[in-house]
């Protein structure tokens, strides 16, 4: 009997690091199960997450959320953007108080623009754009302000408008971005108002009509 428990139990245990290890897939590729969509936006096409603003003037920018929440975590996805606006992936993200299809906090940016793709922009929070790609940086404990202590060495270029992959890696105050396996940003975030918890979600932007595409979700809680 005892033999047969312990067996039991280290099978538990197996599948668990296992689990672990590979990591929750977040779409399934068929619909849009565990994601909460308020805006009409969002679909599935050709088997991945599809969002588009033709036909909607947006008041600001729009968002689909996972049912979930992330504290520490490594999330890795790919995604494009067709169109002249850019889009990004939220995480540790809260509700907006005043606009509740929005949400406010760290994004992982997909801009057109080389210094801005995979950059981590504070969405909403009035901070704004926190480390461009390409800078290792450190938020002031008391200012609250970022400042660039080096370098990372991101893909020399970037075409939102192909499948890139990124990685965003979360552990406490320390966050990294990753597009195509090069590191994009290192930040160590010591912001009084930093969330070490909170919502993942795409985001979708206001302004000129745009398509975001995004496949292959997977989520590793550390």
């Amino acid at each position: 009997m005892f033999v047969r428990l312990c067996t039991l139990f280290m099978t538990l245990v197996l599948v668990s690091c296992s689990t672990a290890t590979e990591g929750q897939s977040l779409f399934n590729g068929k619909d849009l199960s565990g994601w909460k969509d308020d805006t009409g936006m969002f679909s599935v096409k050709d088997g991945v997450i599809f969002g588009s603003t033709h036909g909607h003037k947006l008041p600001s920018n729009r968002f689909l959320i996972w049912e979930g929440e992330v504290g520490d975590f490594e999330l890795t996805y790919e995604a494009k953007v067709i169109g002249e606006n850019n889009s990004g992936m939220m995480y540790r993200a809260q509700v907006h108080e005043k606009e509740k299809l929005r949400l406010k906090g760290n994004q992982c940016d997909l801009h057109p623009k080389a210094e801005y793709c995979g950059m981590l922009y504070s969405e909403a929070t009035g901070r704004g754009i926190v480390a461009q790609r390409g800078t290792k940086v450190v938020v002031n404990e008391k200012s609250g302000k970022p400042k660039v202590t080096g370098k990372t060495t991101p893909a020399t270029s970037v075409n939102i408008t192909k499948w890139n992959t990124y990685k965003i890696i979360a552990k406490g105050r320390h966050i990294q971005h990753f597009v195509n396996g090069k590191l994009a940003v290192d930040l160590t975030d010591n912001h009084k108002d930093a969330k070490l918890t909170g919502l993942i979600g795409i985001q979708l932007h206001k302004g000129k009509p745009m398509e975001a595409y995004f496949r292959n979700i997977v989520l590793k809680k550390l």
